[in-house]
């Protein structure tokens, strides 16, 4: 009959554990214990990896010889990767432990298997070439690493191998893997930089693409800094991250959960990176509209007029504030500009905007504007309510053009 780990308790595995350390030990001389005191250790190490749950995301596994050249320089490299961590305030987002010396891995399968297994993000292993060798008599190490991580996937495999080329290029980049022994310290700090960066790197991705945006971004926002000040031009692979993750997070926070000053932050970044950016351009002037502060929206309505004339949430942005003005014809002209276009897709969150700001002002022109929108692109029995409304409150000879086209409508 096979034991069934998973019903039993974490405790009672290590009291388990303890009772027969403690047994061996007992029965061993003193000079025994102190002599085989690190394979005591390393055996007691080996068993919580076997048995536990891990509370690590990054494990390294690599083959080097101790007290010479590349043990050496790998307790550096860990070293150094280590402070960069902690200057960086990750430590609550990068976990790593090194279990070099109780688990190697001979392929790539035995570390998939692995870490699918432990669940851990990603195993960074592989081997230092012979201490011994040599380029025009001096000696150098060179480093082969392999990285295995985990991530998300569909019934194709489609993500998984968009994943694999990414990566493949970024480590094309940061391919400089080799320790001249009397370059050593530059080398060990070109190395170290590397490995943090694609590891972050890979953590950052997987967290983006499994939907955990705002890890994602913390992870991406601190390596993108840290690469502009080491003036490491991988730095504009992490651009294109950064505008996808605030422009979901835009969409989350400052559309569905209405958080319209956290809105404009997120707008304010992308345009720090991506000047004159529509999407960041149009919804922060729909977060400042919404803050009540209508001169700067209109300031960004008349940017998007001068940049991207005619484009349909122009339009729709250069109506609105003809309306504020009380430019009701010039309104009806951008309106019927919007009805010409064929392939729009107006989500609800444009007519909900015009309904809100309807409330608050009790202003018809709004209603006729929500009415159009939901006609065209949107819901033919809201756009009709919408319009009845309207009828109801204008006055013909203020909101004449606006007037007929939509008893136009109504009668269709």
């Amino acid at each position: 009959m096979s034991l069934d780990w998973t019903k039993i308790s974490e405790d009672t595995i290590v009291t388990s554990i303890t009772a027969i350390i403690v047994a061996i030990i007992s029965i061993l001389p003193i000079k025994s214990i102190y002599k085989n005191r690190q394979k005591i250790y390393n055996w007691f190490k080996k068993q919580r990896l076997i048995f536990f749950p891990v509370n690590f995301n990054i494990a390294f596994s690599l083959n080097f010889q101790e007290g010479i050249n590349s043990g050496n320089y790998f307790k550096q490299i860990k070293k150094n990767i280590f402070n960069t961590i902690d200057n960086l305030n990750l430590q609550k987002q990068i976990k790593i432990r090194d279990f070099s010396d109780i688990k190697k891995f001979n392929n790539r399968n035995e570390a998939e298997t692995f870490r699918n297994k432990k669940d851990i993000d990603l195993i960074i292993w592989g081997d230092f070439t012979n201490d011994f060798l040599k380029i025009d008599g001096e000696n150098i190490n060179e480093i082969n690493l392999k990285f295995t991580y985990g991530h998300p996937d569909n019934e194709t495999g489609s993500i998984g191998k968009m994943i694999k080329v990414d990566l493949s290029s970024k480590l094309a980049e940061k391919n400089y893997w080799k320790i001249l022994e009397n370059n050593s310290l530059k080398d060990i700090k070109i190395i170290s930089d590397n490995i943090f960066d694609i590891s972050t790197y890979i953590l950052a991705l997987i967290l983006k693409i499994s939907g955990r945006i705002e890890d994602s971004l913390k992870l991406f926002e601190v390596l993108h800094t840290n690469l502009c000040e080491r003036n490491d031009i991988f730095q504009k692979n992490i651009l294109p991250h950064l505008y996808d993750c605030y422009s979901l997070l835009i969409i989350e926070q400052g559309i569905y959960n209405k958080k319209f000053e956290k809105g404009v932050e997120l707008c304010l970044k992308i345009l720090k990176i991506k000047e004159n950016d529509f999407f960041a351009l149009s919804n922060l002037a729909t977060f400042k509209c919404k803050l009540n502060k209508n001169e700067e929206a209109e300031i960004l309505v008349k940017k998007l007029q001068e940049i991207y004339p005619g484009d349909p949430v122009t339009e729709v942005a250069i109506a609105y504030f003809n309306i504020l003005q009380k430019s009701y014809t010039s309104a009806f002209k951008h309106y019927r500009n919007i009805t010409n276009f064929k392939a729009i897709n107006f989500n609800q969150d444009v007519i909900e905007f015009l309904g809100e700001e309807y409330e608050k002002t009790k202003e018809p022109a709004l209603l006729y504007g929500s009415g159009i929108i939901s006609y065209y692109f949107w819901d033919k029995k809201l756009a009709k309510d919408n319009l009845k409304k309207f009828i109801k409150k204008a006055n013909i000879n203020i909101y004449k053009p606006m007037y007929r086209e939509a008893k136009r409508i109504l009668k269709k």
